[in-house]
């Protein structure tokens, strides 16, 4: 009888709960439905595509879809016109546009990449370029919130950038909306006084913007800057000639 009452006793002390669960105690079962559900409505369908290359090398869309990211979300375009109805759908997460092979120009391809539906989105933009033009790379880096990367690095080192982009700064400098008319209309081959009465601007403001972007593109002059545009404006036939 004694030995009943002191069990009881000691039983009756023990807290009804605890503070901190069993770590080996398995998820109570709302946990497991939550999870469930979270997994449904994160999962894409399989006919979605999530990443996209734009690229006329055949070696790099082989090794890009069978090596680097494999899988069904995968899909890869000549060109950026072929790509349209691709690029504005809010389940596209990468796009990866290769500048050397464009079939259309670089400064044509800024221009559809700089779009407001594209810009806005959480869609990150990966242009590949040659590094032995830095000029070209900073243009590519100021044009937009784009993630420029060399053409030619490794596998392992190239994988890593696409899946860890790099932070850009809050102030990292691009190209504003009136810099990029005054640029592209410098490609085309108009005079600054021509581009001053298109924007309704006084002609010293038009020269004081492009020598501001002349220092932010580490150029010496205006001369190494038509240099540049010009390039920019050939596309991969004019190139190869």
């Amino acid at each position: 009888m004694r030995k009943r009452i002191r069990r009881e006793k000691h039983r009756s002390d023990k807290p009804t709960h605890r503070v901190l669960p069993y770590r080996g105690a398995t998820p109570p079962l709302f946990d497991t439905l939550e999870q469930l559900v979270q997994q449904l409505n994160f999962a894409l369908p399989e006919y979605m595509i999530s990443q996209t290359l734009i690229s006329t090398d055949h070696y790099l869309s082989y090794a890009w879809r069978s090596c680097l990211f494999s899988g069904k979300r995968n899909a890869v375009f000549p060109s950026l016109e072929m790509a349209n109805h691709q690029l504005c759908e809010p389940y596209l997460s990468h796009l990866i546009v290769d500048m050397e092979t464009l079939t259309t120009s670089r400064l044509e391809a800024l221009e559809t990449l700089r779009q407001p539906n594209l810009c806005n989105r959480g869609l990150h933009i990966y242009l590949l370029t040659s590094k032995d033009d830095p000029a070209q790379m900073s243009f590519l880096r100021a044009a937009g919130p784009f993630h420029v990367i060399a053409r030619d690095l490794s596998v392992v080192p190239f994988r890593q950038a696409l899946l860890v982009p790099p932070e850009r700064s809050i102030h990292a400098p691009l190209f504003p909306a009136t810099e990029w008319k005054i640029l592209s209309s410098l490609a085309r081959g108009l005079t600054m006084k021509r581009i001053a009465r298109q924007l309704n601007l006084p002609y010293h403001r038009v020269v004081y913007r492009l020598n501001t972007q002349l220092k932010l593109l580490g150029l010496p002059d205006r001369h190494s800057l038509i240099h540049l545009l010009h390039r920019l404006t050939l596309n991969r036939h004019h190139q190869t000639l």
